[in-house]
């Protein structure tokens, strides 16, 4: 796989050594070729069905676990529609499987065994529910403070968990520090197929509506996977000429927490690195700088979209709103009901809104709500 680091512009091939640049940089696609209609898997309804349009390098039959084609529901809040993406129904209970499929699939592909991952939970549980469906070896390094249900899902498919005290920076630098012979670092942070799995996300909504965009797209963002996934499938789709216009890619990040929201008041061109000012029920954003900082900015800029930070108050309404509606999501998900809160005036009533559901509410702490 050709890959290419968008902070330095260097690009070579992509391989097990050299996990990320040696500037630092995380690898996205070199190049992605144009997106074809034609070669939509049609009787394939999971991730997959994009198989023929994803430019990895996997030369054996994908190994499925029936991720993807999630439910697109029309909703009403506060009398006006608005369409929720049902993430959170992957098979691991949130997001991160589209990436990590398409990820451990190529990586097992290139003969790995062992798979080694920081994480705050979710990505942990996806990537330890695909080394048990491989048959390949997991370690998972979280924050001692992640949910015990998360440490618990991660555990139950046979990975080892090994909690490190401190902020989350300090689970990502020990899971590194343990990168070596014969252990992978399968990042959702840094690898490139990760990233072209979340990509499916955006053609899966073109389809769902219809063959159009929404004209408001609302995430989570920490790392910013299915963000920049999307922004890149959505470009794709418009480059084609398949979608007339962009939608406006909106990132919502918790106020405790929230390096993007202030780079983007400051109209700066990278994202500088923050404390957080305590702990916050939304864990699965709690980052203090995402490795794909100036790409999350371009794609703000570029769609046109928004950012909003939102409180602990406001996270554990926004959640009891979700599930008085029928939808049971974790803190870190309902953070897009609360988002929309914030912009809903921006919006025109007649816009299509979506509202990614990331995450299972089983995942969280039962104290939250």
């Amino acid at each position: 796989m050709r890959v290419r680091c968008a902070e330095c512009c260097n690009e070579t091939e992509f391989s097990l050594d050299l996990w990320r640049c040696t500037c630092g940089g995380a690898w996205e696609p070199a190049s992605l070729s144009p997106f074809d209609p034609d070669k939509i898997r049609m009787q394939d309804y999971s991730i997959w069905r994009y198989g023929d349009l994803l430019d990895v390098d996997i030369h054996t039959e994908e190994i499925q676990m029936g991720v993807g084609w999630t439910p697109l529901v029309r909703i009403a809040i506060n009398d006006r529609i608005v369409h929720l993406k049902l993430e959170y129904l992957s098979p691991s209970g949130s997001f991160k499987d589209r990436g990590v499929n398409v990820m451990v699939n190529q990586l097992v592909n290139m003969g790995v065994r062992m798979v080694i991952e920081d994480s705050s939970g979710n990505a942990g549980a996806s990537l330890a529910a695909h080394a048990a469906r491989f048959g390949i070896e997991a370690e998972i390094y979280v924050p001692a403070y992640a949910s015990l249900a998360k440490q618990h899902q991660i555990k139950v498919y046979g990975a080892d968990v090994i909690p490190i005290p401190g902020q989350r920076k300090a689970a990502e630098e020990a899971a590194q520090r343990a990168v070596g012979p014969g252990k992978a670092y399968a990042s959702h942070a840094y690898n490139p197929a990760y990233l072209v799995g979340q990509m499916t996300a955006a053609y899966e909504i073109w389809e769902q509506l219809g063959r159009k965009a929404p004209n408001w797209l609302i995430f989570p963002v920490a790392q910013g996977g299915l963000f920049l996934g999307c922004w890149f499938g959505f470009r794709q789709l418009y480059e084609k000429g398949l979608i007339l216009e962009m939608p406006h890619l909106v990132a919502v990040q918790a106020v405790q927490i929230a390096p993007i929201y202030h780079a983007w008041v400051k109209e700066l061109t990278n994202i500088p690195a923050v404390e957080a000012d305590g702990p916050t029920l939304a864990e699965g954003v709690a980052i203090s700088k995402p490795v794909r900082a100036k790409r999350l900015l371009q794609a703000i800029k570029e769609t046109d979209g928004r950012v909003a930070a939102i409180s602990e108050d406001e996270i554990r309404q926004a959640q009891i709103a979700l599930a008085h509606l029928g939808y049971y999501v974790e803190p870190t998900s309902a953070l897009v009901y609360a988002g929309y809160q914030k912009i809903k005036s921006e919006i025109d009533e007649n816009d299509t809104v979506v509202l990614t559901l990331t995450g299972n509410g089983l995942k969280g702490s039962p104290q939250s709500v």
